[in-house]
């Protein structure tokens, strides 16, 4: 519900506040704008600034709704607010901003962007606003990559009241600083210090102890600039006093909403910098947000993690603090494996030439991915081949290339000195795949490789769903692993897989495929590091480094730089991206979606429990079959960290094959070891792989349910209940013969039940726990 306390001069001062600093990419309009003078802003993020502007506190997204909620709102405050996704040429209100696609014309909601060329030459791009959502989420993963951990609005419950800190260090610094903010322009400081106690920090880092804060333009007023003038000059800070004071003179930014807004920001912020010191924390650390565009550093880039230390020791005074050395060591180490993602454009039957030494702009690179099929000899391709035989010895670096000969898809290795030696056959939805070879052995057909030094192993396309097999890769010792596709693929889906691939392994996952320009939707390159987080690359030629969901230029050669140090060890759960904060939200469903086969399911004297036809039936350690009103179902016990592990899922859906139940796999805890929302960004790929609902609980409560929302299997997490009951739908819970389906309706029917025992027995191969 949006708070009645915002008014028509609230939503005014977030509207010029807009028009000057832009609008976060994830908060974008797609349907409604926003009106006034000839410009359209999103409705619902205008909104969310305007509690700021009233409250000091923007207003988070997920406490309202969009559409009529905001529209009415708006409405009632003497606001127009029109459709924005029809593309109305006839309109007569100036657009700020429109999409790339002249089909489908959608409201940027923000200020007219300024064209100026990306450092890797890519297309114009809008201005970055230092209210960058990503760059906040951003700092928070360099932290948690850098110290371990790092909590987002952390409350200390520090009294704000002068009062409070009488007999302390600070006691007489803070009365000065009473004083100067009084005397700006008369606000007695109990109209200021409202609030009882302060408001939760920006980050806070437990080990080594301290707080971060990410200042934007509106902290830099004039009694932000007294303020800091009280400050002994032996006051330990982990920021530049001098320069934080010369950011004020230089914006003198003024927020009189309330009219005394501007002292009260102040007075909080010299809280969070003097508190620290009496309660034995280190010097709060501060960050100016115009310092960099934050959002465009990579967290699992020594590199970058270094420059991310640097930017802040280059605001702090001399000596820097000793919180900001990090446990990363403050020296960039190389990373042991260069890798060229080759990424073509194809238009139907067109493909594009073979790239050459160019193309690669003088890169040094250790090898070379093609895409699935980029060699089809069934064409005869076999000028491809030699002049990717010679890219190879130009290059000195062997290549992976995917290969179709005789409806067979293969993955092969050019090497500089001209061997050719096939690496991989595919296992699923290929003409002829390899589980109904004769001969087929694990230890034969899923082999690793040797790449400057690191293992790799080898998948194709949709190969990926089949857990058993990168998890058979990583028992036999890979720390890479590589699976090319064709081309545009379910990004939801593909990202989903991959990433959960690369977290159970503890390996590096790498997909490069071909963009075909004449399907609706785009795609990149795929790759994920062994915690679970988005690879960065550049263009070849390029220093400017993105997330390879932002490398969606065809016709170009991405790098990107792996750290196999990062490969093996525990999981590291608090690493792991929240779901909440993908670049592409994932959809929730409340309770109020009326699901096609809903099941009963909560947590009965601490045990998991089924409702049945009457009552609640527990589960064992085993698991069992329940008989509900929609069918017989079958719950598999997973125990805590065993959901990581491909082979203990498999048998849970084997199982309910097996008893002709619909499955569900409930993962189990004494404790999670982390928050919810990172194992929910697992449990997407799970739920999409078993074609079965995940459910995720401790002792006290059913934290998550992640399961398939439709016929194509896109993932959604549904709300939990309050009362801790949750509704599972077992209407798309679809067991072992739709999640083998990729394999089996490639197959002759006499040899369908022989590859799943096949792909059964790899369950149990190499069944050790992954190399420390």
């Amino acid at each position: 519900m949006i708070p009645q306390l915002i008014t028509r001069d609230h939503i005014l001062k977030a509207v010029a506040r807009i028009r000057q600093d832009g609008v976060p990419r994830n908060r974008i309009s797609r349907r409604y704008c926003l009106v006034h003078d000839g410009r359209r802003f999103p409705p619902k993020y205008t909104i969310s600034v305007a509690h700021e502007v009233a409250t000091g506190r923007p207003l988070p997204p997920d406490e309202f709704s969009g559409g009529a909620e905001s529209n009415r709102f708006l409405g009632n405050r003497g606001f127009k607010v029109i459709r924005c996704d029809l593309g109305d040429s006839s309109s007569n209100v100036a657009v700020t901003s429109v999409s790339a696609s002249p089909k489908a014309r959608k409201c940027l909601d923000g200020p007219r962007p300024t064209k100026s060329k990306s450092r890797d030459g890519q297309n114009p791009s809008t201005r970055h606003s230092q209210s960058c959502a990503e760059c906040k989420v951003r700092i928070q993963e360099l932290l948690e990559r850098i110290y371990g951990k790092c909590l987002r609005n952390q409350s200390f419950g520090w009294k704000t009241d002068l009062a409070a800190y009488e007999g302390t260090p600070i006691y007489s610094t803070l009365r000065d600083i009473v004083q100067a903010l009084e005397t700006n322009r008369g606000f007695e400081f109990k109209r200021f210090a409202k609030s009882r106690k302060l408001a939760p920090c920006d980050y806070w880092v437990p080990d080594p102890g301290f707080i971060l804060e990410f200042d934007e333009r509106q902290h830099f007023t004039g009694p932000r600039r007294r303020a800091l003038s009280s400050y002994p000059d032996d006051q330990p800070l982990g920021f530049s006093r001098e320069r934080w004071m010369n950011l004020c003179e230089q914006h003198d930014a003024k927020d009189n909403h309330p009219v005394y807004r501007d002292e009260q920001r102040a007075w909080y912020d010299a809280l969070r910098d003097l508190v620290p010191s009496v309660e034995g924390l280190q010097p709060t650390v501060r960050l100016y947000a115009g310092d960099s565009s934050w959002c465009l550093l990579d967290p699992d880039s020594a590199e970058d993690r270094q420059r991310f230390l640097e930017l802040t020791q280059g605001a702090c005074s001399t000596p820097a603090p000793v919180i900001l050395q990090g446990t990363d060591a403050s020296a960039p180490t190389p990373s042991a494996l260069r890798v060229a993602l080759v990424f073509p454009e194809i238009d139907g039957q067109k493909r594009d030439p073979v790239p050459t030494r160019d193309w690669f702009a003088g890169e040094t690179v250790d090898f070379v991915l093609f895409p699935e099929t980029y060699i089809n000899l069934d064409r005869q391709d076999i000028d491809r081949i030699g002049s990717l035989k010679r890219l190879a010895c130009e290059l000195n670096v062997p290549l992976l290339v995917g290969v179709r000969d005789s409806r067979r898809e293969t993955i092969r290795r050019l090497d500089p000195d001209g061997s050719d030696a096939r690496l991989y056959t595919k296992h699923s939805t290929a003409g002829k795949v390899a589980f109904a070879m004769q001969d087929w052995r694990a230890s034969d057909r899923l082999r690793t490789f040797e790449l400057c030094g690191v293992t790799a192993g080898a998948t194709i396309c949709h190969d990926h769903y089949l857990g058993l097999l990168p998890r058979y890769l990583a028992k036999s010792g890979a720390s890479l692993w590589v699976n090319p596709s064709y081309d545009n693929v379910v990004d939801l889906k593909w990202s989903s897989v991959l990433r959960l691939r690369a977290v159970e392994n503890r390996f590096f996952a790498l997909c490069t495929l071909n963009d075909d320009v004449k399907k609706r939707s785009r795609t990149h390159p795929f790759g994920f590091s062994p915690e679970g987080r988005e690879i960065w690359a550049r263009r070849a030629g390029s220093t400017h480094k993105k997330r390879l969901s932002e490398c969606t230029k065809p016709r170009s050669v991405y790098i990107a730089d792996l750290d196999i140090e990062m490969v093996g060890g525990p999981v590291p759960w608090d690493r792991i991206p929240r779901a909440d904060n993908l670049p592409r939200p994932k959809p929730r469903r409340d309770q109020k979606d009326k699901p096609r086969k809903p099941v009963r399911i909560a947590l009965r004297e601490n045990q998991p429990a089924v409702f049945g036809y009457r009552d609640w039936q527990t589960q064992t350690e085993l698991g069992r079959s329940v008989e509900t009103r929609c069918g017989s179902v079958y719950v598999g016990m997973v125990p805590a960290e065993r959901i990581l592990d491909a082979a203990s899922c498999f048998r849970v859906i084997d199982r309910a094959r097996q008893k002709r139940c619909a499955p569900i796999i409930w993962n189990h805890w004494d404790s999670l070891p982390t928050d919810s929302a990172r194992l929910a960004t697992l449990m997407l790929g799970r739920a999409i792989e078993c074609c079965a609902p995940i459910v995720i609980s401790d002792r006290h409560r059913i934290h998550e349910l992640v399961e398939l929302g439709n016929n194509n299997k896109f993932p959604v997490r549904r709300t939990i209940d309050e009362s801790g009951e949750a509704i599972v739908d077992i209407g798309y819970a679809w067991s072992l013969n739709s999640a083998f389906k990729p394999v089996i309706k490639c197959l002759e029917k006499d040899m369908r039940q022989v590859a799943l025992d096949r792909y059964r027995s790899l369950a149990n191969s190499r069944d050790g726990t992954r190399r420390e």
